[in-house]
């Protein structure tokens, strides 16, 4: 059995060469994976995650999964606490951050045998916005996108996006605590073409007041920051935006100490009787992982969530056939919540070393 080897180089190649139709066919893998998760009960043959501090700080992560056909294990090591780089003085740059985490996945066939070793930084980040994907591919009205982020999580909700919406994307505006990073961000994707042109990026350095305004005008809103509040208050949208849908994903938030949403926005989308109900809303959270929302997701905890309310991903195919699922998904306040499961990593891993055996790129071993 060939045993294949991925780069961070390769994967970002092959993923930066996507055509919306490859794209497309990744988000199918990925929603099929899901799906499996949820309906067909593997979420009780998922081992669990575990996490080892050292006594410098240093973190080590493991991640196993299992799927019918695969044995997998992703390794992260996230590099002790720096102290941040101090602010740029007048007309100086800001430092660049250092990245603080590396990662590899390892795959093997049921039977234990390997197949392949991949570099895991790019393929973590693309395919966690690939699940932002999968609903924002329902959704009506996507003109207006706001990006609480510029890291790789950032860059690849923008990427994917315009490349599987690529009529419907006008404007997207980023939000960084750095705006040095965001307009470095949003610089190489101009110069790469990313929506030819034809897409409006900025990035927003103005006051609350402002960014009260971008929030309540956006059809989309992703969240992807370790952040330990808030990112824009609830009542920017439970107010006078209420009337407005809004599909919100959050994928930075991973402790129960993070909180990218409001508390509160999640204890009104779950009332019947909120200021989002309405003849097709429903009082659902989406998520990856019920589970593994319960256990890591701080605003769903804080807000007081129920698995009962709380519907996975996975589940959408059937449940978008019950009358006013679908016109809920394409135009009502839909949140979408995700912490990561491991069996995505395994399903874009192997899609991704049968494209570079297509494409004729990576390291391939007959005999491993």
């Amino acid at each position: 059995m060939t045993f294949t080897i991925l780069t961070d180089t390769t994967i970002r190649t092959l993923l930066h060469s996507l055509t919306p139709t490859t794209a497309y066919t990744l988000a199918l893998t990925l929603s099929h994976a899901l799906s499996q998760y949820t309906l067909s009960e593997e979420a009780a043959y998922q081992p669990h995650r575990t996490s080892i501090v050292r006594p410098d700080g240093q973190v080590s992560l493991f991640m196993p999964a299992t799927t019918p056909t695969s044995i997998g294990v992703k390794i992260v090591g996230v590099a002790p606490s720096t102290p941040a780089p101090a602010p740029a003085a007048a007309g100086e740059e800001e430092e660049t951050p250092q990245p603080g985490l590396r990662s590899v996945l390892t795959i093997c066939d049921e039977r234990g045998q390997a197949v392949g070793v991949l570099n895991a930084a790019e393929l973590t980040a693309f395919r966690t916005a690939l699940g932002s994907m999968l609903l924002l591919l329902h959704r009506k009205q996507v003109a207006d996108v706001i990006v609480f982020g510029a890291g790789k999580q950032a860059e690849w909700h923008v990427r994917l996006a315009i490349l599987l919406q690529p009529d419907k994307v006008k404007k997207i505006t980023f939000i960084n605590r750095s705006s040095a990073r965001a307009r470095e961000l949003v610089a190489r994707l101009k110069a790469e073409s990313v929506g030819g042109g034809d897409v409006e990026m900025s990035v927003f350095e103005g006051a609350e007041d402002g960014l009260k305004g971008l929030v309540q005008g956006a059809d989309v809103v992703f969240c992807t920051t370790p952040s330990t509040k808030p990112l824009f208050s609830g009542e920017w949208v439970m107010g006078e935006g209420r009337g407005k849908g809004r599909y919100v994903a959050a994928i930075g938030s991973y402790r129960l100490d993070m909180q990218e949403i409001d508390p509160r926005i999640l204890e009104k989308i779950v009332d019947p009787s909120g200021p989002f109900s309405g003849e097709f809303h429903r009082e659902w959270v989406v998520v990856d992982s019920i589970k593994g929302c319960m256990d890591e997701a701080g605003e769903l905890v804080a807000a007081g969530l129920k698995p009962e309310q709380m519907v996975e991903v996975g589940r959408m195919g059937e449940l978008r056939e019950e009358k006013g699922v679908q016109e809920w998904l394409g135009e009502g306040f839909v949140v979408y919540k995700s912490v990561g499961v491991g069996i995505m990593d395994i399903a874009i891993g192997r899609a991704l070393m049968e494209l570079a055996r297509e494409k004729g790129v990576g390291m391939h071993l007959e005999d491993f």
